[in-house]
């Protein structure tokens, strides 16, 4: 297989799969917050589960594969940018599970401050903009480099 077709597959697979699924999840904790389900019992563990299984698909592609394969000057850009957006898309996965456990520990009545909620609440919407970001980088290196191939 050649390399661009590889790097191709890959930032795929990572688009209609991992980032799918995670916005589902997303979506299912946003519906599991809203007024109307206030009193109904939350499956943050179902929420974590949701979003480990994102993070370990993530794990599962291999970067360093692709920026060894990586020849030409298009092929290592792209492939620094998927790294620099997988990374990223990590760090957002951890941080929507820290959250969900803290909900969790709340919901139990255990030690939970409100400080502890604003910093977590404020690290999911700090690494949701850096993955916009770098996956809005990614989409315009990612759509000239499927260009050319065509």
């Amino acid at each position: 297989m050649s390399e661009r077709k590889n790097i191709i597959e890959k930032i795929e697979y990572f688009y209609i799969e991992i980032v799918e699924e995670f916005k589902e999840a997303e979506q299912k904790i946003i519906n599991d917050s809203q007024f109307r389900r206030l009193f109904r019992k939350k499956d943050y563990d179902g929420n974590i589960a949701l979003l480990k299984d994102c993070k370990g698909k993530v794990l599962g592609i291999n970067i360093m594969e692709l920026n060894k394969q990586a020849q030409d000057p298009e092929s290592k850009e792209v492939a620094r940018q998927f790294s620099k957006t997988l990374a990223a898309f990590r760090e957002l996965c951890d941080a929507h599970v820290q959250l969900q456990v803290f909900l969790k520990k709340k919901a139990r009545k255990e030690d939970a401050p409100f400080s502890a909620y604003k910093d977590s609440f404020n690290k999911v919407k700090q690494y949701r903009e850096e993955v916009n970001s770098a996956l809005h980088d990614l989409d315009i290196l990612y759509t000239d480099y499927t260009e050319q191939d065509e």
